[in-house]
């Protein structure tokens, strides 16, 4: 069935106006850090866009329209501050030690810049003293932009934002393909993908390296699961570049190969298409590795993260309950982050055997496995969510279970302020804030809501 055409006039404009009250209370607070109501305007902004987005998925859209969508969405985000998390400063910082000759992932900014540098001034305290846990092809490219910005701060951030930008448009090429190979509307799963708040938020807003790396590997399982060698080779390369962005990618060489070797007639085929998987990705990272001057150190560091106490991560839950009740709250993570891990194995194995066996398809099984390792790993951001969401808005789900997904995501949206900080000596001012965009959020969605009734009450009476 093609997708039939509905207006998304009101939507596209509501998440516009959202996304430029964003941007600029995202500004005032930049300019008045203590202001309660530059605050509370951004996260109002953050709220208006949610809205327009659960708005926009309710039903099938075009292609077209998913576009004008992001477009306006995400036009305003483009001259915003880094949003949600200052990130975007710790990868600036790592360029500049690589570029400098010092192995990002041995040395962290602290120790690799000196004092006065303006980069280092805005890097968040764990990351000071913590090395790179990023891919080679990461390390690539922040000495690259370290070379053109140098301590250009604005430099370098317009760098990182148009890295995003690209990146949104090779997630939004993947997606449209994958969906088409599933039967699912493509501008439905664009508008929930492209347009996603986690997307703007973090990809566009926040410049994460996520976003590089999303777009690696659903390219690549694209490109990849089209079935002669030559675009398994090529899907297996672009799978492998995200995963030398950031490891989780490595996920898609297995879930490549499995159904490489599915579509391949007889075993020796089959194999073949396996070891061919396998040798292409061993090509492409010691090629990279060998261009990259500490490529092979970072394996080493991949962990830093972990060592993060994540409030968002199911598996940190029961450490804090024991903390809470007097029992050591380090034995109690280990042991929970340790049970999740193993847990996640156990899935992850369950889905492929399943796709090995025909009754999952490759797509599926990749964001299943994600997800497992997002759900049940030792640290959970927002932006993780899109590893899994992504490739699961391109297959069918039950209805239930994409309006549960569609749920989280209206969660996950708001649960961060719009700018980074700690509020631990201020919570009344993010209560406040929260409060008064909620306020404001309420009263625009019942404005438009009376406004939908009155147009289709006038167009019942003609």
């Amino acid at each position: 069935m093609g997708e039939r055409r509905r207006p998304v006039a009101a939507p596209t404009a509501l998440g516009a106006a959202g996304s430029v009250l964003l941007t600029g209370g995202a500004w005032a607070v930049v300019l008045r850090p203590g202001s309660t109501v530059a605050l509370g305007a951004a996260v109002a902004g953050t709220g208006l866009v949610v809205v327009a987005w659960l708005l926009l998925v309710r039903a099938p859209v075009l292609p077209v329209q998913a576009v004008r969508a992001l477009l306006a969405w995400a036009t305003p985000l483009l001259v915003a501050p880094p949003l949600f998390s200052r990130d975007v400063y710790s990868y600036l910082a790592q360029g500049m030690v690589a570029l400098g000759g010092a192995d990002p992932h041995r040395t962290g900014p602290a120790a690799g810049l000196p004092a006065g540098s303006p980069v280092l001034a805005r890097v968040d305290g764990y990351w000071r003293e913590t090395p790179s846990p990023y891919g080679p092809v990461t390390d690539l490219w922040q000495k690259a932009v370290a070379a053109v910005a140098g301590d250009g701060v604005v430099a370098g951030v317009a760098a990182y934002r148009l890295l995003a930008v690209v990146a949104v448009v090779g997630i939004g090429w993947a997606v449209l393909r994958l969906a088409r190979a599933h039967g699912i509307p493509p501008g439905t799963a664009l508008a929930w993908v492209v347009a996603n708040p986690l997307v703007l938020w973090h990809v566009v807003g926040g410049m994460h390296n996520d976003g590089p790396m999303l777009a690696l590997l659903l390219v690549g399982l694209a490109v990849g699961l089209r079935g002669p060698w030559a675009a398994l080779a090529a899907g297996a390369a672009l799978v492998v570049l995200g995963a030398l962005v950031k490891a989780p990618a490595a996920a898609g060489l297995v879930v490549l190969a499995v159904a490489a070797a599915r579509s391949a007639p007889g075993r020796t085929r089959r194999w073949g298409a396996v070891v061919l998987v396998a040798g292409v990705a061993a090509a492409v990272a010691v090629a990279v590795s060998a261009v990259d001057a500490g490529g092979g150190s970072w394996l080493g560091a991949v962990s830093a993260p972990g060592q993060l106490f994540s409030w968002m991560a199911p598996t940190n839950w029961a450490a804090a309950v024991a903390g809470v009740l007097g029992a050591d709250p380090a034995t109690a993570l280990t042991a929970t982050r340790t049970a999740g891990t193993l847990l996640a194995a156990l899935l992850a194995a369950g889905v492929l055997v399943a796709q090995a066996r025909g009754r999952t398809a490759a797509t599926t099984a990749l964001g299943l496995v994600l997800g497992a390792v997002v759900v049940l790993g030792p640290v959970l951001h927002p932006w993780y969510l899109l590893w899994a969401l992504a490739p699961l808005a391109c297959v069918p789900l039950p209805p239930r279970l994409r309006a549960a997904l569609t749920g989280v995501v209206a969660l996950f949206a708001v649960l961060v302020p719009p700018l980074a900080g700690d509020f631990s000596g201020r919570p009344m001012q993010l209560v406040a804030a929260y409060a008064g965009a909620l306020l404001v959020v309420a009263v625009v969605g019942a404005v438009a809501a009376g406004t939908r009734a009155r147009a289709r009450a006038a167009a019942g009476s003609c």
